[in-house]
């Protein structure tokens, strides 16, 4: 059986806060907010694997936790992919983010090694606040978040998760939690 499985840093209470209260700033447009239980910053994306080999991506993650200590991220600034004129996702950048990007880069490279497929494309280290239905000139609307500091956070571990799709949205359950080094 196959299960729909990401890598992700789950964030806290906090902010899941902030980032809501950006959202209202954009919620008369014809977007697609997403819901506070679906916050996460998703470091690697497998997609669907068989059940059997789930124990294979425990490992690996645990060999990359254990040798990789806590580190703070800090959350700064909006902008929109493609391109904030042609937006199809609002989402938030991550400042300084080296530790983070070193930790994507070991979880892919182990995954990578024992044949999963991992996207080559280099890692952009965001939050995805919102999804455009139709697409918008938000040039004006985002150069007022662009040096907004939306909080800090420590991260002390990352999670294996699934994710099951359904009409009303998708649904997220942690499989396995990793604990990095203090």
């Amino acid at each position: 059986m196959k299960k729909r499985i990401f890598i992700a840093i789950e964030l806290t209470k906090e902010i899941k806060q902030n980032l809501l209260g950006v959202q209202q700033n954009f919620k008369d447009l014809n977007i697609k907010l997403v819901k506070p239980e679906h916050m996460h910053l998703t470091m690697v994306f497998l997609g669907d694997i068989d059940e059997a080999r789930i124990s294979e991506i425990e490992e690996i993650c645990f060999q990359v936790a254990k040798n990789f200590s806590s580190f703070e991220m800090e959350f700064i600034g909006l902008d929109a992919f493609p391109s904030s004129r042609r937006p199809h996702v609002l989402w938030m950048g991550i400042k300084d983010s080296e530790k983070l990007i070193r930790l994507q880069k070991e979880l892919a490279l182990g995954l990578k090694k024992v044949g999963f497929h991992v996207e080559d494309r280099n890692f952009v280290p965001h939050l995805t606040l919102a999804r455009f239905k139709k697409r918008s000139n938000l040039k004006t609307q985002i150069v007022r978040f662009d040096k907004v500091n939306f909080g800090k956070m420590k991260v002390e571990n990352f999670n294996i998760f699934e994710s099951e799709l359904f009409p009303e949205g998708p649904r997220h359950k942690i499989i396995k939690t990793l604990q990095l080094k203090s």
